[in-house]
């Protein structure tokens, strides 16, 4: 018998306003990916993709359909879901959000828990360069180490999902690739779902998933995906 999908999302919809301001963002959209497995997502510019993500991650009420995370259906309310999110679930945003008054250390330590998280909130560091910052406060780094850090924090508690939205925009090539090959060592024990505008970022991406008008198109990548688009 094959394991559950790490997320399952079933019909799933987002509608911002009523009437003649109404505007879908994601529309009724079925998704499994597989633990290992490495899902790219990409589109134009106002397809959805940040608000899908925001949605898989139980940070926004769906309008119609649901989430299952390790089987576990999320709560419409997203306050409700922060205890199973910030166990189970890496968010690395475009703008990281990092508590000003914190260090670089302390931000990732908020989400880490367990006898090692000291010693694991290190080794990420050393892999996504901020090693050297982790008593530095936000303020006191450049926008792209508050991105790397960003990453540090949502990889801290060693998540069974990484969801990442434009993890490499505010950084250079080389850093990116870097930050992109610290994301891709989480698959094998975690699913990761990695929106990006630069399709080199994807490599190794089980599959890439188009979206338009709030509707996924798969397409497979090199390489056998573990699992498929339900409904693509």
């Amino acid at each position: 018998m094959s394991e559950a999908p790490v997320l399952s999302a079933r019909a799933l919809s987002l509608v911002y306003g009523d009437g003649a301001r109404r505007t879908t963002a994601v529309e009724a959209l079925d998704l499994d990916v597989a633990r290992g497995e490495f899902v790219g997502l990409v589109g134009p510019s106002g397809s959805g993709k940040s608000s899908l993500l925001f949605l898989l991650a139980g940070l926004r009420r769906p309008t119609t359909g649901r989430v299952l995370l390790l089987g576990r259906p999320l709560d419409a309310a997203p306050d409700r879901n922060a205890a199973l999110r910030r166990r189970h679930v890496g968010f690395v945003f475009q703008e990281p959000f990092l508590v000003p008054w914190l260090s670089l250390r302390e931000n990732a330590l908020v989400h880490a828990t367990g006898p090692g998280a000291a010693a694991r909130v290190e080794d990420l560091a050393r892999r996504v360069g901020v090693a050297h910052l982790l008593d530095e406060r936000p303020h006191r780094v450049s926008g792209g180490e508050r991105q790397r850090a960003g990453l540090l924090r949502a990889l801290a508690n060693d998540p069974d999902l990484v969801l990442a939205d434009e993890p490499t925009a505010f950084l250079d090539h080389p850093t990116g690739h870097a930050v992109m090959d610290v994301l891709r060592a989480c698959v094998g024990r975690a699913a990761l779902v990695v929106v990006t505008h630069d399709p080199e970022m994807l490599a190794g991406a089980h599959r890439v998933l188009h979206l338009r008008d709030g509707r996924l198109e798969a397409t497979t990548a090199a390489g056998s995906p573990p699992a498929t688009a339900a409904g693509a």
